[in-house]
């Protein structure tokens, strides 16, 4: 199977109650589509050459961007003065529909997208903004001349959107460009980067709908001294040396962490298996590559923390429903049992690590991660139900507390108003490198 891939580098020397299952807003992997290489922020298409060879190794197809040269040609594009990422855009657009066309695909074939930094913000100004008119830029934002510059047809031709190192939330380091300069033609898209810019309140923090983002963060140990908390589930992690490992996540999307630093999400083995399994291909190139969760797994629900009475009168017979996404991919939960605990709410539990634990569930041994979906409810006289809350835990890794958390938590809206807030574990697998 052959998916030109389009990679975007960026940012590379700035100094970012329901019984059924949750149901994607879009399908991964949809088909077999050219996939298509492109870079960003002060980058050029050399930046994936160590990449380009292991991708085409996997049977991919690299879209070439100067068949006249040797070997598979990767975009390089850069800005004039004082254009923002929609001009850049505008810009990558319509080097891509060259590339396709001089390829020999039609103008509206679909494709994939890696990206690399801001490469995934001007990716995702392509697929979200349709039909933008981008000519200029003012204090609130893009604007222009009356007559549409980005196409409408992006959101329907892009499958698979994978994100590495991208700024959505910003990166402080990007506050040189935007206040000092110093990068020459390279500063307003540098400043485009900066946390709450104009341009990333309206870009927003969501995955848009209908689409499948995978976003990935460097996370290595010696970035450890500067942690952020940008999906907001009370866990923070590091910095990847240019920006923050949390700050690609966007609420929808998929998201892991690796430890490589932001130059090393383009070479090394771990975010490479991570890209090559979001473009649905099994990765058989060698190196340490990710570690995938293999054996007999049991969720244990460690805390919760229920902020309303749902039977007033009457001891509460709280019930917790364990569901599972075994590979973590958003291809659809199973359900294992559910936990009893009888106690009027409101109430904080902390049972730790003697909590109840779910039945056993095997693992496949194909992700580096699972998911697990816990639905709470009130359970009534002659099997009648009250919703309680239901609460998604996405991107679980590792087990028995080895990835250096004792628990996962999140919260979620009580259905009599309130937060509940909910621990659980993943025990009994081992995390073996493949």
């Amino acid at each position: 199977m052959r998916r030109p891939i389009l990679l975007l580098s960026a940012l590379a020397s700035l100094a970012a109650s329901a019984l059924t299952p949750l149901i994607p807003t879009a399908a991964a992997h949809e088909g077999t589509y050219p996939v298509v290489l492109v870079h960003g922020w002060t980058g050029q298409g050399s930046s994936w050459n160590s990449m380009i060879p292991k991708l085409q190794a996997q049977g991919m197809t690299v879209l070439d961007f100067d068949p006249n040269l040797a070997g598979t040609q990767a975009m390089s594009y850069a800005p004039s003065s004082g254009q923002h990422v929609p001009l850049l855009a505008k810009q990558v657009q319509g080097k891509i529909q060259t590339a396709l066309a001089n390829n020999g695909y039609p103008a509206t074939q679909k494709v994939d997208i890696v990206a690399h930094s801001m490469g995934g913000l001007v990716s995702r100004f392509l697929v979200e903004k349709p039909g933008a008119d981008v000519d200029s830029w003012t204090s609130t934002g893009w604007s222009g001349d009356g007559v549409a510059d980005i196409r409408t047809d992006w959101a329907s031709r892009v499958d698979d959107l994978i994100m590495l190192g991208t700024p959505n939330h910003g990166t402080w380091e990007a506050w040189v460009p935007g206040t000092i300069g110093a990068f020459g033609a390279w500063n307003a898209s540098g400043g485009d980067m900066k946390p709450n810019s104009v341009f990333l309140q309206k870009m927003g923090y969501a995955e848009k709908a209908g689409e499948y983002y995978t976003a990935i963060g460097g996370d290595p140990a010696y970035g450890q001294f500067l942690r952020y908390d940008y999906t907001g589930d009370g866990v923070k992690h590091g910095f990847d040396g240019v920006v923050p490992a949390e700050s690609p996540a966007l609420t929808g999307a998929d998201v892991s962490y690796v430890s490589s630093n932001h130059g090393e999400l383009l070479t090394q083995d771990a975010p490479l298996d991570l890209v090559i399994g979001a473009l649905g291909y099994t990765s058989t190139q060698t190196g340490g590559g990710t570690k995938r969760l293999t054996g007999t797994a049991k969720i244990r629900l460690e805390y919760a923390a229920i902020a309303a009475d749902h039977d007033a009168g009457t001891t509460d017979e709280n019930r917790f429903e364990v569901w599972v996404d075994k590979d973590g991919n958003n291809d659809g939960y199973t359900y294992l049992n559910t936990i009893a605990y009888d106690r009027d709410a409101p109430f904080t539990q902390n049972w730790g690590n003697a909590g109840p634990l779910s039945i056993a569930v095997t693992l496949p041994g194909t992700s580096a991660k699972v998911d697990v979906k816990l639905v709470a409810y009130e359970e009534d006289c002659c099997g009648a139900r009250e919703a309680v809350s239901t609460t998604s835990f996405t991107d679980i890794t590792l087990s028995d507390d080895l990835d250096g958390q004792d628990y996962y938590q999140r919260t979620s809206i009580d259905d009599e108003g309130g937060t509940n807030t909910f621990r659980v574990s993943l025990n009994g697998v081992t995390s073996d490198p493949t």
